[in-house]
């Protein structure tokens, strides 16, 4: 079980009372900011509309940080709403649905694909434009209601339900913004407020992190695991201190590793992963698992196939990124000596990388792997 320090219970205690108060204050003086509505029945519109506000303010904020991002010289390649979800593959854009319930908050990327212009302060940019976007709504929806109160009477059905609307986009978005600028970390992620504090500090874990950009950079521009700057790949995991970027760091060293070959170092590296799992948002834990359901597999073969189908068996479906998953199913499959369900599995997880990866270009690493699996259940 996850234990929480003095300082996390005193930080959600205050928040709480915090939030506790506000809406007190807006439910008690809130209701005379609002136009009449002419009939009790026609509250239940703008309530009923609340989920649909809600996806528009956390879409434009996650614009926010794709705006920020384009800003800095940045290329799409994600945008995540609710059930929504665009991304950038080897294959171009693509939509599709999105089954990643803590991803549904949102989320966006949009990066420079040259290492070198992956700087700090870039990156602040792009992740402060979402609180920006945030605040910007909030005065525009708040402009509009403004705007809509000022009109002369009689108050139409349709002006009253659109100011209502507007007030709640305008707290809402209000909401948003103060959750994601209050520094901090919650379900895996760190905020923007927390996220912009850590890179711009100017100490080891401001280095850590402006690390771990580049390695992310250098990924999504191509760059094979195994020719990753191996200053960058110690500066990455120089912190050791278990963080949350510490557990990212890692496993993103992981894949520097086990491309070279360097099986004991890999295994290492998503032991430490592993060690503070509890850190991490489901997905991830789920691709930590299956990585290492693949290691077992690739490096014991039968010896440890036995051990591969555990660890596989507690990793989840891996929507997000489908060909890890697969690559993982493929080796333990192959390992268990079934070679052409092996094949086929290695196959579908080629179609996945090409179709269903987050990043525009495929990565040779898991491709390599996947068709390893396949020309050797072919020839077997």
């Amino acid at each position: 079980m996850r234990k929480f320090t003095w300082r996390q219970v005193a930080v959600t205690g205050a928040l709480a009372l915090v939030g506790a108060a506000l809406g007190f204050f807006a439910a008690r003086d809130g209701a005379g900011l609002l136009l009449p509505l002419p009939h009790k029945l026609h509250k239940l519109i703008p309530l009923a509309a609340l989920p649909l506000v809600w996806l528009v303010v956390v879409g434009f904020h996650e614009l926010g940080h794709l705006v920020g991002g384009w800003l800095t010289g940045g290329r799409f390649l994600l945008w995540v709403v609710g059930p929504g979800m665009i991304r950038r593959t080897p294959a171009g854009l693509k939509v599709a649905w999105n089954r990643n319930v803590n991803l549904a908050g949102g989320m966006a990327a949009c990066l420079p694909l040259e290492p070198g212009r992956m700087t700090p302060r870039r990156a602040a940019v792009m992740i402060l434009g979402g609180p920006v976007f945030s605040l910007v709504l909030v005065v525009a929806a708040l402009g509009l209601a403004a705007g809509l109160v000022s009109l002369p009477e009689p108050v139409p059905l349709g002006r009253a339900l659109a100011q209502h609307l507007a007030m709640s986009t305008a707290g809402l978005s209000l909401l948003i913004f103060g959750v994601t600028a209050f520094p901090g970390t919650a379900g895996g992620f760190k905020t923007d407020g927390k996220r912009v504090i850590d890179l711009l500090r100017g100490d080891h874990r401001s280095d850590q992190e402006a690390a771990l950009l580049t390695l992310s950079t250098a990924g999504l521009a191509g760059v094979r695991p195994a020719d990753y700057d191996p200053v960058v790949v110690a500066r990455t995991v120089a912190l050791g201190d278990g963080s949350l970027f510490d557990l990212y760091g890692h496993l993103t060293v992981y894949y520097h590793a086990a491309d070279r070959g360097d099986w004991a170092a890999a295994q290492g590296h998503l032991d430490r992963v592993l060690a503070g799992e509890e850190k991490l948002v489901p997905f991830m834990r789920d691709t930590v698992r299956s990585e290492y359901a693949w290691l077992l597999a690739t490096v014991g073969g039968v010896e440890a196939a036995g051990w591969a189908r555990a660890w596989l068996d507690t990793a989840g479906r891996l929507d997000f990124d489908p060909a890890t998953r697969l690559r993982a199913e493929a080796a333990v499959l192959a390992a268990e000596g079934k070679a052409a369900e092996a094949a086929a599995k290695a196959r579908e997880g080629l179609h996945a990388l090409e179709h269903r990866s987050l990043s525009p270009v495929k990565n040779q690493f898991a491709a390599e792997a996947l068709a390893a699996i396949r020309d050797r259940a072919a020839t077997g």
